[in-house]
């Protein structure tokens, strides 16, 4: 005898309504990405997301409340993105610190970075952009740099300045990765990575050298 198939659950209200945010974001991303800031338009994202206009506007009172909702998702899953990857390879990794520096590359380059920056570049001249923007930006700055803290503690222990390093060394890949709109130069990129990893070689080095000197040195005996 044949039972009945089972009728899927119906979402709640709560789970439609997470679920056409959720398109939305992801279609506000996707647009920004492919056709820019000035082309992200509320038909735009409708017609990518599958939504109408009115269900947007039932989530959000206007276009710039959702490019804004949409930085804070894009910084989110950026971090997310990072520490995922960084986990993953860490095991197999000769050199956590070298492997951080790599995969910070990657991410700054990565498409879903290119939603922030053309949200960024938008923000020099859109002043409600401007000032919704630099308190995600600080968020972000902070999350990035806890996370620094999280997956390379040895690091932030010995390295001095760690949190200056790690604004260096985010601020260079993303000019570089903004760069990369125009410049091709995989020869100059691959001699800037030798270059810094390098430097944080050489900056471990003389961290370590005085503890080594300390542990071998034989006391002196009195004349």
């Amino acid at each position: 005898m044949k039972t009945a198939a089972t009728a899927p659950a119906r979402r709640t209200q709560r789970e439609r309504s997470a679920a056409t945010v959720r398109k939305l974001l992801e279609a506000a991303t996707d647009a920004l990405i492919e056709v820019g800031y000035a082309n992200t338009s509320v038909q735009e994202i409708c017609g990518r997301a599958g939504i109408s206009h009115g269900g947007l506007f039932r989530h959000f009172s206007s276009r710039i409340e959702l490019l804004i909702r949409v930085a804070d998702h894009v910084g989110e899953g950026l971090l997310q993105l990072y520490r995922r990857d960084f986990e993953r390879l860490r095991k197999s990794a000769p050199n956590e610190l070298i492997l951080a520096l790599q995969l910070l590359r990657t991410n700054t380059s990565s498409r879903l970075h290119q939603a922030w920056f053309e949200l960024l570049m938008a923000a020099r001249t859109d002043r409600t952009l401007h000032d919704a923007l630099v308190p995600i930006w600080k968020r972000r700055d902070e999350a990035t740099q806890q996370l620094a803290l999280a997956l390379l503690p040895d690091a932030s222990r010995t390295l001095p300045e760690f949190p200056v390093l790690v604004d260096v060394l985010v601020t260079l890949f993303h000019g570089e990765a903004v760069d990369r709109f125009l410049r091709e130069d995989p020869e100059g990129e691959r001699r800037r990575m030798a270059w810094l990893e390098k430097m944080l070689a050489l900056l471990l080095s003389n961290q370590k050298e005085p503890a080594a000197v300390g542990r071998n040195t034989k006391p002196r005996r009195a004349p």
